[in-house]
């Protein structure tokens, strides 16, 4: 009767080990993430930039468009630069994205309380009409992503 109830008690302090250990990992585990994303999220969300205005005319030579926008970065964002463009339909249908033509005067970065104006052209080989609502998306460096409606003059 005595090894019976010896075995029990080892196994009761193996349980308790074994749980105690598992619990102190769900809770690094859980500190660890928790802490990683807070991190990894802060700049992302600290930028504000904003599009306060944008025309898409059609190229002049080529086909395709030309777009232009205006951006503004208020005061209390970090400087950022854009690192893609994109021109799709309201309908979140991608027209064209250029990532490797982007001029920005000024030059980039574009600092806080700052405005700067961008182009791109679009390259597609379809036209669209004039007065096609479109949507402007730009994409910063952070990955924070900001559209501007309008339509094609």
């Amino acid at each position: 009767m005595r090894s019976r109830r010896s075995i029990s008690d080892i196994v009761a302090v193996v349980l308790l080990i074994v749980i105690a250990i598992a619990a102190a990992v769900i809770i690094y585990m859980w500190l660890s993430g928790l802490i990683g994303s807070v991190h990894t999220s802060t700049s992302a969300t600290q930028v504000k930039l904003e599009i306060t205005g944008a025309s898409v005319t059609p190229a002049t030579t080529g086909g395709g468009y030309e777009v232009q926008a205006t951006v503004y970065n208020p005061p209390d964002s970090p400087s950022t630069s854009i690192t893609l463009g994109e021109l799709e339909f309201t309908n979140g249908t991608m027209i064209c994205s250029n990532r490797s033509a982007i001029t920005i005067s000024p030059s980039p970065p574009i600092s806080p309380g700052q405005s700067a104006t961008l182009s791109f052209p679009c390259g597609t080989g379809s036209a669209a009409p004039a007065g096609t609502p479109v949507e402007v998306v730009l994409v910063t460096t952070q990955g924070v992503q900001v559209s501007y409606t309008t339509s094609i003059s």
